[in-house]
């Protein structure tokens, strides 16, 4: 409120003389007119500053109204304040334990998956199938091979009954071979019933000519 003299506050537009009245100075109005200096008397009010006057109602109403709008503000800003308290308690756990990847976490809270615990199995299957089948397959080929010697064994005690002069040159080169097959014959068989063979000095054990 602009109060003449009061508090040292001057109605919009006035000004203070030399002699300390307060007076709004002359100006001209829009249509040239010179529009003389009026004086203003100490503790003049405006009329647009001058309070409208109000109700007991009113007056009830307008301060029920500013309590309830001071105390949501106050239960706003106390909201506020513990949002920010709690964002920044995650912020500073989220710095302090550096999460881990989402994947690698979720792996970690729900262990492998039923697909993964699948080809996991079937991984492992895979393998037991395929070295069972090469070890299968390696010992049908040293039977066949043991087969094969005794046979050639077989030949060569039918031919010691007879006399040396009567052999062919063949038939004396099979009868040499004799030691030598009997030879890879125990190591086959030692083989087949999971012992470990040393070889002879001679090197490993040479195929022999399956022909009669």
């Amino acid at each position: 409120m602009n109060v003449a003299d009061a508090n040292g506050l001057l109605p919009t537009g006035a000004i203070r003389s030399a002699d300390g009245e307060v007076v709004v100075p002359a100006s001209r109005r829009a249509d040239g007119s010179l529009r003389k200096p009026i004086r203003i008397r100490k503790g003049y009010v405006p009329l647009e500053e001058v309070p409208k006057y109000k109700t007991v109602g009113q007056r009830r109403r307008e301060q029920e109204a500013k309590a309830a709008v001071d105390a949501t503000v106050d239960e706003l800003s106390m909201d506020t304040l513990s949002l920010m308290e709690k964002r920044e308690d995650a912020v500073a756990v989220k710095v302090v334990l550096r999460p881990r990847s989402s994947a690698k976490r979720l792996y970690e809270e729900r262990g492998p998956s039923q697909e993964q615990l699948a080809k996991d199995k079937e991984g492992v299957t895979s393998m037991v199938e395929t070295s069972g089948a090469s070890t299968g397959d390696d010992q049908l080929q040293l039977k066949r091979q043991l087969t094969r010697i005794n046979q050639q064994l077989e030949e060569i005690a039918k031919l010691e009954v007879v006399e040396r002069g009567a052999l062919s040159r063949q038939e004396k080169q099979k009868v040499e071979k004799k030691i030598q097959l009997q030879q890879q014959s125990k190591e086959i068989i030692a083989e087949l019933n999971g012992v470990t063979v040393t070889t002879s000095t001679t090197g490993p054990r040479p195929k022999i000519s399956i022909g009669l």
